[in-house]
């Protein structure tokens, strides 16, 4: 028992005590382990994914020529598309301006006026086209536009006609009012002819009266009875309904109106007025 308290009390050989420090500790279990430092960091090393390869040439020179094609695409799709915006532009500028027809129009016609006909009454606008109508030269023809547009029943009620229903319904609302020389007239497209047809007959009675709006300077028309008769004619292989003033052989026709083709209606106060504007509208449908 002294001898074990002697061993453990007398100091090492040297006269001094080791001192036990974290070093030596890593250096002693290192040695248990029977590793090193090198070993450790080469597993470390292993640990760590492997670092990607070297692009290849072939890959480099793979993707230049990709984004060379795709930079010769972009390019030539931007030249294309200025290319043709240049020419849009230059064919828009060298490009005859377009002359707008109305929707009314259905001959030729070589002059034009605009009136407010849809704010008018049956005398505002019996003065106001009497005076569009003033001076048309011979053989020309005068359109008169309404502006906005109406249509045809509107233009009737606007005159305060009294044109059967049946017959308005027949009437398209497309219709024409002008002039040709110092003839006024008035064209209609027909929805029906079959209603159209036995409505003018019986509109005859007070369709003089109910038309001399469009008539201003016909004073043969002004002055027909309360009983107008009209009568059948024949003009260039057409029936032709004529309503004449006068007796005997002085008589005159003060206002006719013919179908066109079962299509249209075209009424005047002349049947040298009327064979013109056949002959323009045969002429002019032949040309389409």
């Amino acid at each position: 028992m002294d001898e074990l308290q002697e061993e453990k009390s007398s100091p090492p050989a040297g006269g001094l005590r080791q001192i036990r420090t974290f070093q030596g500790d890593i250096a002693e279990a290192l040695g248990r382990q029977n590793e090193s430092l090198v070993s450790i960091q080469r597993q470390e090393a292993a640990r760590q994914p492997a670092p990607p390869a070297a692009e290849s040439e072939f890959d480099k020179k793979k993707k230049d020529f990709l984004f060379l094609v795709i930079g010769s695409v972009f390019f030539i799709v931007v030249g294309s598309l200025g290319a043709w915006f240049g020419y849009e532009e230059y064919m828009r500028r060298i490009a005859p301006p377009v002359v707008l027809v109305p929707s009314s129009r259905f001959i030729t016609a070589s002059r034009q006026k605009i009136l407010g006909i849809a704010t008018m009454s049956r005398d505002e606008f019996a003065g106001v086209f009497a005076e569009a109508v003033q001076g048309v030269p011979e053989g020309e023809i005068l359109h008169v536009t309404a502006s906005p547009e109406i249509s045809t029943a509107q233009f009737l009620l606007m005159l305060e006609t009294r044109a059967p229903g049946a017959l308005v319904r027949s009437f398209d609302k497309l219709f024409m009012i002008g002039a040709i020389g110092a003839n006024p007239f008035l064209m209609v497209k027909l929805a029906s002819f079959e209603n159209a047809f036995p409505g003018m007959l019986s509109w005859e009675n007070v369709m003089p009266e109910d038309l001399l709006p469009l008539f201003p300077d016909n004073d043969a028309l002004k002055a027909i009875g309360p009983t107008p008769v009209f009568k059948d004619v024949i003009v260039r292989n057409k029936d032709v309904r004529v309503l004449s003033a006068g007796s005997g052989t002085s008589t005159q026709a003060v206002l006719v109106y013919s179908f066109f083709d079962n299509s249209m209606l075209i009424i005047t106060d002349s049947l040298e007025a009327l064979q013109t504007l056949i002959d323009r509208l045969t002429r002019e449908r032949l040309s389409r």
